[in-house]
């Protein structure tokens, strides 16, 4: 998914298993940043701040 604020990053989250999330990120230059949690909301946050953090 494409996020604003965010135009070279493509953002994914999905359930791996039974409330298990994984979110990811991957950068147009090839930088790619995954976490794994039970909060997809949190797990996503965590993507855009370190996609943020790389663009600094």
């Amino acid at each position: 998914m494409k996020i604003e604020g965010f135009p070279n990053w493509e953002f994914k989250v999905k359930e791996t298993s039974m409330g298990v999330f994984n979110a990811s990120a991957t950068s147009k230059s090839g930088i790619f940043v995954e976490f794994t949690g039970i909060d997809p909301d949190d797990l996503l946050e965590q993507c855009k701040k370190y996609a943020k953090s790389t663009e600094s």
